[in-house]
């Protein structure tokens, strides 16, 4: 048996923000934004919610399928509109999934590798286990960073945009679909990428501190980091799949710096026409990144059926993983 991506879907934030709008609030300019990120433009959501931009992504990645079909929805994301309900339960409750098992998972940019291995791994074992059965499976990464981006902080808040991707996952007998995943996590001891939440104190806690409530990211400690660990995965999972960089036909990173992309092409000994690159118009959308990705790659014509593909997530945590599969 085997799990597959049989529908996809993206949704972006409506308001485009060029670097020339960024240089009207802050010193900066669009050559020093290029020059490090490789980022021209983003999304910014102004009125649309996390909610919004998942329940249209998905929407269209479950165009000619039943929705009566769904067994469950994951949604990858670190900024949901509420911590309860999950937003899984609310795209539930909005497309009216009445059948579907729902939950969200957090690990900010490598999100979406995370949450494909575990409806993967989920939608295997329902077979073996237990009495449910999941046959189809939504996996959806939502993402409003702008909410809780630093925008007095010039050096990570030109990096962020808003958006969602998901995809539809299907298990079949007889196909190869994910092939195999590698993921790995790594202790963020100097808090190279940290974000707080502030909760109300109660009678009991004293002067207890609430951290920080925007993102706080030290770029050239999380740089090291990802082009480290970028590496690393990607050496993992081929060495786990028995293949080499050769044999995949197509790779889609996490969208977080052209220059990461480009290292890891180096790296790899591979053309850079082999790596979906749309960070200049999108930035950084955290889990959203890799199925945006993926749904550009798969509109433009880059990705086809029977297609090895290898996506590659790294991020907060410190985390990071990739998965090699066939494209159905």
């Amino acid at each position: 048996m085997g799990v597959g991506i049989i529908g996809i879907g993206k949704k972006t934030a409506d308001n485009v923000i060029t670097n020339e709008d960024l240089c009207k609030i802050m010193d900066t300019s669009n050559e020093w934004i290029v020059e490090r990120t490789g980022i021209t433009e983003r999304r910014i959501a102004t009125t649309q919610k996390s909610l919004d931009l998942a329940v249209e992504a998905t929407k269209e990645a479950l165009e000619g399928i039943d929705y009566d079909s769904i067994d469950l929805v994951i949604v990858a994301t670190i900024t949901p509109d509420m911590l309860v309900p999950s937003m899984a339960s609310l795209v539930k409750m909005h497309l009216g999934l009445k059948n579907a098992i729902v939950f969200d998972l957090n690990s900010a940019c490598s999100g979406f590798v995370y949450t494909l291995w575990t409806a993967e791994s989920l939608m295997n074992a329902s077979f073996e286990k237990t009495g449910r059965k999941i046959n189809r499976a939504l996996v959806i990464g939502s993402e409003r960073i702008s909410r809780m981006a630093d925008w007095t902080d010039r050096g990570s808040c030109i990096l962020f945009g808003d958006g969602a991707g998901a995809v539809v996952l299907e298990r079949r007998e007889g196909e190869t679909g994910i092939i195999t995943t590698f993921l790995k996590n790594y202790d963020d001891v100097n808090q190279a990428l940290w974000c707080g939440i502030e909760y109300e104190p109660n009678p009991f806690s004293g002067d207890e501190v609430s951290p920080p409530r925007t993102l706080q990211m030290s770029g050239i400690q999380v740089f090291k980091f990802a082009v480290t660990a970028v590496n690393e995965v990607m050496e993992q999972v081929l060495e786990y799949a028995g293949m080499d960089a050769d044999d995949v036909d197509f790779y889609v990173p996490h969208q977080a710096n052209l220059r990461i992309i480009k290292s890891a092409a180096a790296r790899f000994g591979q053309s850079l026409d082999k790596f979906q690159i749309n960070i200049n118009t999108t930035g950084n959308v955290s889990a959203a990144s890799i199925p945006m990705a993926l749904y550009d790659a798969v509109k433009a014509g880059k990705i086809k059926e029977g297609d090895t593909i290898m996506v590659v997530g790294f991020g907060g945590g410190l985390s990071a993983g990739a998965t090699l599969l066939k494209m159905w």
